[in-house]
């Protein structure tokens, strides 16, 4: 039995979207174009840690022709300008992933000073015209990811220090305006989700029980409990869902044997503790 959440799984989604009647449209284009297609996926990624290892997914979908949405932290471990220049020159949409009011600790002139300049140094580069929110609950800039991530959060949590960020990049945008910053929108707020299945890896796992906040109003959801990626490709061979969103963080796709069971089980701790731990940060409030 093939493992799910591998390149060679990741390679059968994409292969399956090629061979299919959807249109893989960006999310820039379902914000502008004056019409959608009747069939659609919208395909996101969200580069959190690693982005050297985006590359190789990258080209797998630009060799099928699909074209995709990376969205890139403006942290050191991620923005790598090489990177970022070489999966927009294969044609995929680049945008920001911020985390300004987690960078400012709330301070809310302090977060619209950071998103300015961090937001001019994508759109300078390429001129980017769409942003999203990256979700990290974890202050000190610790993502909480793997193992080892994990683990420098022990001693914090028996030390009693604060590891929970009070504040949702989410809640960025009400008081500013998109066209305030010469941009068309943001992976989330500028979508209808309510006809489109969202499916997200968040977790490792493509079941919304072990979402957060990545959870959208879909009227579609419900219809369509999906938890390994194989039944994502007999939906998209079925063709009877007609818009589809899908998002992918590669950081869950490991190839090697040891990589995928050290982050599966990371993400099986991560699961459990997060019952733990966030009703530990309601009784913090």
């Amino acid at each position: 039995m093939s493992l799910d959440f591998t390149f060679n799984k990741y390679k059968e989604i994409i292969t399956t979207i090629a061979k299919s009647d959807y249109e893989v449209i960006t999310i820039n284009d379902y914000i502008v174009r004056p019409s959608l297609p009747e069939k659609f996926i919208i395909i996101r990624h969200d580069v959190d840690l690693d982005p050297f290892y985006q590359l190789k997914f990258a080209e797998l979908e630009q060799h099928h022709g699909i074209y995709t949405s990376y969205y890139f932290r403006y942290v050191d471990k991620v923005y790598k300008k090489e990177i970022i220049d070489q999966v927009f020159n294969w044609g995929h949409e680049v945008g920001y992933h911020y985390e300004v009011f987690t960078k400012a600790r709330g301070n809310e002139s302090k977060a619209i000073e950071i998103f300015r300049d961090e937001l001019q140094v994508f759109q300078n580069n390429w001129n980017i015209k769409t942003i999203c929110p990256h979700g990290g609950s974890f202050v000190d800039n610790i993502d909480g990811y793997a193992l080892k991530d994990i683990i420098k959060l022990i001693p914090k949590l028996l030390s009693g220090n604060k590891i929970f960020s009070n504040w949702s990049n989410f809640d960025f945008w009400s008081k500013y305006r998109f066209e305030d910053f010469q941009l068309n929108g943001d992976a989330y707020k500028s979508i209808d989700f309510s006809d489109i299945l969202y499916l997200s890896d968040t977790g490792r796992s493509w079941d919304n029980k072990y979402k957060r906040l990545d959870k959208v109003n879909s009227k579609i959801n419900p219809e369509y409990p999906l938890k390994k990626s194989n039944e994502i490709i007999r939906l998209i061979k079925d063709g009877k869902v007609n818009r589809i969103y899908l998002l992918v963080h590669f950081e869950q796709w490991k190839d090697k044997f040891p990589d995928w069971l050290s982050w599966y089980a990371a993400q099986l701790i991560r699961r459990n503790g997060k019952k733990i731990l966030f009703g530990m940060k309601k009784n913090e409030n």
